[in-house]
This record gives C-alpha cells, sequence and structure tokens, in this order.
C-alpha cells in the first residue's frame, strides 16, 4: 500500500513538471486587457454641487471606441429637458443613445453627451431657490472636463436642448460664449409675452421676485437675447420648432431667431409644420440637431 501510494504521489509530480515546462515554452503571450469601448457607454452617476447641495445626477454618453487612458480627446454637448422632465427623459423618451451611435458611425467624429437634470429651475439661478446656472457652470462642467477626455478647445463645446432645455441652452451659451461654441434649440421655451393666466405663472417659481411665482421684470432681465453682443456673436445655433405649437407660438420662436441673426450669430433655422410640443415632435427633430452638431464638430476638425 505504502509503495502504491509513493507510485500515485511520484505521478502527480511528473505531471505537475510537464504543465510547468509547457508553460515556460509557450510562445503565446496573455493579451492586455483592453480599456477600449467596442460600443457606446450611457452611465448614470452624480456628483456634488455646492451650488445646489445636493448629491446632483447627470448621464454621460461615452462613444465607442472612447478610451479613457488614451491621449485622444472629444468635443461635449450638454443636453438639457422640458418641464417635468429629468436627466433620463432625452434617453427614455427617444433614444438619444442610438441616434448618436448612427451619426457618430457616418461621421467617424465621436463626441461626449451629458445629460443635465435641471428639476423646473429654466437652468438660471432663481431667486431664494435653485441655482442651477452655478450648479452647471461651476460644478458639473469642471467636473466633467477632469473625469472624461473632454477637449480643451472653445469649438468643441456646445448645449442643447428642447422646450425649456432650450431656453437654457439659448441663454448660457450666449452668456459664456468664452466655453460654448454651439447651441442645439428644439421648440425653445422663449415667450415674449405669456399671458397673464398661463398656468406656468401660478405654477412655476424660476422667475419669483419673492413675492410673485412669476415677474416679468426677473424673466425679462434674464432673457437670452439679452446677452447678445460682440462678445457672443460668433455663437452658432441650429434652432427648430413647429408651426403647430400651441405652447410657445412659433411667432416667438422667429423672434427670437431673428433677433440673434440680427447679432449676426450664423443660425440654422428649421421650421415645420404638424405635431406639436410634444415627445412626438421632439423624436423626429433631435436627430436633425444631433447631426448638425456633430457635423459642426468634424467641420471644424
Amino acid at each position: 500500500m505504502k509503495k502504491h501510494m509513493q507510485g500515485i504521489w511520484a505521478a502527480l509530480l511528473g505531471l505537475a513538471l510537464l504543465l510547468v515546462v509547457a508553460s515556460g515554452c509557450s510562445t503565446t503571450k496573455p493579451k492586455a486587457a483592453s480599456v477600449v469601448s467596442p460600443t457606446s457607454k450611457v452611465a448614470t452617476t452624480t456628483v456634488y454641487s455646492k451650488a445646489l447641495g445636493i448629491d446632483w445626477n447627470y448621464d454621460v454618453y461615452l462613444p465607442a471606441g472612447y478610451n479613457p487612458t488614451a491621449k485622444k480627446r472629444y468635443p461635449v454637448v450638454y443636453m438639457m429637458h422640458g418641464l417635468y422632465g429629468n436627466h433620463r427623459n432625452l434617453l427614455e423618451r427617444f433614444n438619444s443613445q442610438q441616434m448618436l451611435d448612427g451619426i457618430i458611425h457616418r461621421t467617424h467624429q465621436g463626441a461626449i453627451v451629458v445629460f443635465i437634470d435641471g428639476f423646473n429651475s429654466f437652468y438660471i439661478n432663481a431667486k431664494d431657490g435653485m441655482k442651477m446656472e452655478d450648479a452647471i457652470m461651476k460644478d458639473l462642467i469642471p467636473t466633467i472636463n477632469k473625469t472624461y477626455k473632454v477637449s480643451t478647445k472653445r469649438a468643441d463645446h456646445a448645449l442643447g436642448g428642447i422646450s425649456m432645455g432650450g431656453y437654457g441652452a439659448a441663454r448660457l451659451a450666449l452668456k459664456y460664449p468664452k466655453y460654448f461654441s454651439k447651441a442645439i434649440l428644439v421648440s425653445p421655451a422663449v415667450w415674449y409675452n405669456l399671458p397673464a393666466d398661463n398656468v406656468f405663472r401660478k405654477t412655476l417659481h424660476a422667475f419669483t421676485d419673492g413675492k410673485t411665482n412669476w415677474s416679468d421684470k426677473v424673466y425679462d432681465s434674464v432673457f437670452p437675447t439679452e446677452y447678445l453682443d460682440s462678445e457672443s456673436a460668433d455663437v452658432q445655433f441650429y434652432v427648430e420648432s413647429t408651426s403647430s405649437d400651441t405652447t410657445v407660438p412659433i411667432k416667438d420662436v422667429q423672434r427670437f431667431v431673428k433677433a440673434v441673426k440680427a447679432n449676426h450669430n450664423p443660425v440654422k433655422f428649421v421650421q415645420d409644420s404638424g405635431d406639436n410640443h410634444n415627445w412626438t415632435y421632439w423624436t423626429k427633430a433631435m436627430p436633425k440637431g444631433y447631426q448638425w452638431v456633430i457635423d459642426q464638430f468634424k467641420a471644424g476638425k
């Protein structure tokens, strides 16, 4: 029995030695793990915002081929939702990831896209309320620049949005032209005269003066066209809306476009007919906005 066990141990030892030798003689080296993403990714994450005093959610789209350890840097687009929405709207109500994948594949021009949670803020600093403008400019953008491979070129920085988000994109692009060079506005909520009985006056607080929910004086003082000047004149715009819009009359959008053009800003204005201020329309309009901004990035190379 003792000799039998010795034989088994000797056989196992020999097998182990053979495996070690075979491993050492192999000419195939293990491949290093790749950090390149073969497909696009969308991640939901947070940043602590001192301006808001909260852990603040956002989504980030990283294009196929994105490599966090490579030298290559990408243009960035900050996308903003409309009233009563959140940072997931433009990914779930229509498929922004799929839209961007197709455009980037066709153009061979990648981009990082950040989807902001703007609550019902109109993306401004409200009196005694949310400091959303500060949160975007002082908390979110520095975090994105530090965390992801974002281009440092002004020509590679853009904003976009639907409805309230279109208002926010217009305003921030014009107010901060040293950082932003482009803006996509789809059905932008650029009211010039909101009727006194409009429900938004009664329910929203972004433009409060501390006495009433909606102050025309406050609203007018931060309206996007207030920032039209020689410094903001080279911000490029893509504006699209429908003549059937019953929420933001097309005449208001036309008036806004006219004012921006009078400042000598480059503007592509698309006026459609049919549908309304809704997701059916935005699902058809947004791919054209994405295509425009990706084309502008590519043209600037």
